[in-house]
């Protein structure tokens, strides 16, 4: 199964757009900023499941800040990151995450592409997709309860939002 993560796309719908056709994910994450283009998007592919996220940016979102989901027998926890000061580094958001028992930690908001593992827990920020000269996302694969593919992707060449 595979999972496009996507953070920060901040009114860019066709940086969103592209990473779909390219990777014809079963799954979306969203992490905040830019919840209300995510769901516009998602209207051309009904078929894909989505979860998503209000971020620091998202104002007017009554959306939760939070959501655990398990696919495959993994437990993800996404978030922006805002919530657990990710611009300061993650350990207090390892440290949340041991106290959730969690399997991958999802965080966007530092729009600075990272993949870490720590204490047993991946962690993955997937960069800001829609600003920025080299946008990015995140591409993971569950199988088994483990992650089989797990990495970050330049969208390149970037598109600049209409």
């Amino acid at each position: 199964m595979k999972i496009l993560v996507c953070s920060d796309s901040h009114g860019n719908r066709e940086n969103l757009r592209c990473a779909i056709e390219r990777e014809r994910p079963a799954v979306v994450f969203h992490l905040g900023d830019g919840r209300a283009d995510i769901l516009q998007v998602m209207r051309d592919w009904p078929e894909i499941e989505l979860h998503s996220v209000a971020g620091n940016c998202d104002w007017r979102s009554r959306q939760r800040t939070e959501e655990l989901v398990t696919l495959e027998g993994c437990r993800f926890l996404l978030s922006h990151g805002h919530e657990h000061a990710v611009k300061s580094g993650y350990e207090s958001y390892f440290s949340y995450g041991l106290r959730r028992r969690v399997d991958v930690l999802l965080a966007g908001h530092t729009h600075v592409p990272c993949v870490k593992w720590q204490r047993g827990i991946l962690l993955m920020n997937p960069g800001s997709i829609g600003m920025g000269t080299r946008p990015s996302y995140g591409i993971l694969e569950p199988s088994g309860g483990e992650i089989v593919t797990c990495r970050i992707q330049r969208l390149e060449p970037a598109v600049s939002p209409r």
